[in-house]
């Protein structure tokens, strides 16, 4: 049995362990599965959401939350995170330089330097409860997903684990006492092929059921190496999903998911962009490439492996006072790839191999309840997270190779409140508060290489290779002579998130809230790049408070849903990726200094007869207003996002005709900061240095058109997405002050037709 099976099954017995105890507090109520109500047959259906980890309507959360059920993710071809935060307002993401599996996210102008797991993300994924600490993976398709919500702002009271910029919450479909399921396959441009299977199965009448899902996504590449004869930006992943839901007791409830998803890619399209005759180095000269181009120069075209585990166990009972919840999980994540970041056959600053090897266990204990004739209502838990991970990055330079491996150890613990009481008639009072202690822990392995006599694209035999001097000798912290080690004493971040807050309910259907939050990302130990014992002084947490409020209204008997949210943001000890040295590279996390974000949000729903209109705008102002990059461009955020959408359906005596068209729309984004760091002080980007890390505006047109047949369960659909074509990049490299740069090219032109049938 592998250690992968051993940890699922000690996190399934951790599960089991609780019941007994739960089983003691039994009652006679029932715990009822959570149901939209409805809201009349000419008006909007309402949302559920758990933002505030029970179920509520969403027009009752006074939280900035833009949530998706199941309707409007196929609408709007919602497949995959990055398509879930293109139709959210004030988020932006990037992509990664190993491929589609992961991303970066930031929320209102908060996001991480990178995704290296000495630095934790600001925006935290979470997936029926189970945190996702690392990036790799989590850009899944939503395969069978009940519903997906995007909370902005500061989350750390009731999410905890690094929220500052904001969550996403995933809750996948559970298995219920009928049996069914769907079929679903699609072909389309670029060889795309997908399907989808989902069954459920009633196995014990009203106690026991099962559900199982696969998923499949491939296509061929979005570019094309000819040098090396083999696409890029392709893509081939799987996804199986595997849940039980045991209802052992009416009040005593047990819910067991396994999921795995595993995909092998060619790495993403890097292009050299950006290139000035006289100023940049001559030999990058013959690989510019043209406006629109989709062909890569790169020397290697590596393919990069996915293979991720997730186990989850939660368990719920209803006791006489509240009902308690416990989620054990546990996640192991393996990927093994390498990039080509500037797209040249030419040994820039190649990763000729990333791996990163990690796993995580957690355990939360949640107990909700309301008291006083429903007047207060209340969350108290305690959560316990451990981390360990393996990363090594092998990064070749025309004459050295650096084997920068590092093997973090992270844990956290927590307890945490929150309450909501009626003061007065419509008027609530919310305050909520979590201790947090973060652990940090870290083992420094690097090894140095000397390229003799090959310092262009020749790939260097084993001969020209040999050992160079492990960098911390110098410095005084090797541990073992011969070798190269340095484990520095562990480091502590205690911290305090809290929240407190009014909301007033308006007569109809109506909220005004108001709100201030504080949140924390903890910090840590660098990378293991540094050359001297300056630069791994471990980095401290950043925060950030946020002042917000917002209304929420529903009109014309709930045919229009409005909501507007504004807020100012102080950001503290900003956690910076910094190019404090280019040969050999050397980047390390700096606390550089505040900034402000201003912004505001507005969501609106409307239905004109059949008509339904759906638009958003986010706006963001950001500010650097002290520190090193004090007047110079925030990386990350596009200051304006907006997006529309319309559905339209027409019924025929055979069955329903269904029109959907969106179009989502962001402003410039700069995907690094327009500063560099050097020995002498913060030096600005030239206007070339400037523009060679920004994508200029653009939107992204999509549409669908589906025919379901009344006579049959079977739905036909022709869909399309950025119809116009348009010519983007999803992430920039990091060459700017050498005066030439990269860029990640964004998916282009696709469409296709899928057909489903459910039984």
């Amino acid at each position: 049995m592998t250690a992968v099976h051993w940890k699922a099954l000690l996190c399934a017995s951790a599960s089991v362990l609780v019941l007994p105890s739960a089983a003691l507090a039994q009652t006679t109520g029932a715990a009822p599965e959570p149901e939209a109500p409805a809201s009349g047959p000419t008006g909007l259906e309402d949302v559920i959401v758990t933002a505030q980890r029970r179920e509520q309507r969403l027009q009752d959360v006074p939280v900035a939350v833009t949530a998706f059920g199941v309707r409007e993710l196929e609408r709007r071809q919602i497949t995959d995170v990055r398509a879930l935060t293109e139709n959210a307002p004030s988020i932006t993401f990037t992509a990664t330089p190993y491929g589609n599996n992961d991303l970066i996210l930031a929320i209102r102008g908060v996001a991480p330097g990178g995704v290296l797991p000495n630095v934790d993300q600001a925006v935290g994924t979470y997936v029926d409860g189970l945190y996702y600490a690392r990036p790799e993976g989590s850009n899944f398709a939503l395969v069978d997903v009940a519903s997906a919500e995007v909370l902005r702002g500061p989350q750390g009271t009731l999410f905890g684990r690094n929220t500052i910029g904001g969550a996403l919450n995933i809750t996948t479909n559970k298995p219920n006492y009928e049996f069914g399921g769907s079929l679903k396959v699609g072909y389309g441009n670029y060889d795309a092929l997908s399907a989808t299977a989902i069954v459920n199965l009633p196995l014990v009448e009203d106690k026991l059921a099962a559900r199982l899902v696969y998923g499949h996504v491939e296509h061929s590449g979005y570019g094309r190496n000819p040098t090396l004869g083999s696409d890029v930006a392709d893509q081939n992943d799987d996804f199986v999903r595997a849940s039980v839901r045991a209802d052992i007791a009416p009040e005593l409830r047990v819910d067991l998911s396994f999921d795995h998803y595993w995909g092998s890619n060619h790495q993403p399209l890097w292009v050299l962009n950006s290139y000035q005759a006289g100023l940049s180095p001559a030999m990058y000269a013959p690989y510019v490439a043209e406006p629109g181009s989709r062909i890569s120069q790169a020397g290697i075209n590596p393919v990069n492996d996915s293979r991720v585990y997730d186990f989850n166990g939660t368990i719920t009972a209803e006791l006489p006072f509240g009902v308690l919840k416990s989620i054990s999980a546990y996640r192991n994540v393996y990927f093994e790839g390498a990039t080509d970041l500037d797209g040249t056959p030419l040994p820039t600053a190649d990763t000729r191999e990333f791996v990163l090897d990690g796993e995580q266990v957690s355990q939360e204990l949640q107990l909700s309840g309301a008291s006083l004739s429903d007047r207060l209502n209340w969350t108290v838990g305690a959560y316990y997270f451990h981390e360990q991970v393996r990363n090594t990055p092998l990064t070749r330079i025309p004459a050295a190779i650096q084997d920068n491996t590092i093997r973090p150890d992270n844990k956290s613990v927590s307890v945490f409140a929150q309450a909501s009481y009626e003061i007065l008639p419509s008027l609530r009072f919310t305050a909520g508060v979590r201790a947090v202690k973060d652990t940090r822990g870290m083992t420094y392995t690097p090894a140095r290489y000397v390229v003799t006599g090959y310092p262009t694209n020749a790939e260097p035999p084993a001969s020209a290779i040999t050992p160079g001097p492990c960098p911390f000798t110098a410095m005084g912290l090797n541990e073992a002579p011969g070798s190269c080690l340095y484990t520095p004493d562990d480091i502590s971040f205690e911290t305090v998130p809290f929240t407190v807050g009014l909301d007033y309910r308006l007569p109809g259907d109506g909220l005004l809230y108001a709100k201030y939050s504080k949140g924390f990302r903890t910090g840590g130990f660098q990378q293991a790049s540094g050359t001297t014992a300056a630069f791994f002084t471990p980095f401290n947490e950043e925060s950030v408070g946020s002042y917000e409020i917002g209304a929420k209204l529903a009109l014309f008997e709930n045919r229009l849903r409005f909501s507007a949210s504004s807020f100012f943001s102080t950001f503290d000890d900003i956690q910076q990726n910094a190019i404090l040295q280019t040969s050999p590279v050397v980047i390390a996390v700096l606390n550089s200094g505040t900034a402000e974000i201003y912004g505001a949000e507005f969501e609106a729903t409307a239905l004109l007869g059949d008509l339904r209109l759906h638009g958003s705008l986010g706006l963001i102002e950001p500010k650097f207003t002290d520190g090193p990059y004090k007047g110079s461009e925030v990386p990350t955020v596009a200051k304006t996002t907006w997006s529309v959408s319309a559905d339209y359906p027409v019924q025929f005596n055979a069955g329903r005709l269904d029109l959907h068209l969106d179009y989502n729309w962001r402003s410039d984004v700069y995907f690094l900061n327009t500063v560099s760091i050097t020995a002498a002080g913060p030096v600005d980007l030239s206007e070339f240095q400037r523009k060679s890390i920004r994508q200029d505006a653009y939107g992204l047109l999509n549409a669908q058109v589906s025919w379901t047949f009344d006579a049959r369960p079977i739905t036909v659909a022709l869909y399309g997405k950025n119809l116009t074509d348009e010519y983007f990049a999803a992430r920039s490299g990091s060459f700017a002050a050498s005066n030439f740069n990269s860029i990640v090219v964004g998916s282009p032109r696709t469409y296709g037709m899928s057909v489903s049938y459910a039984f």
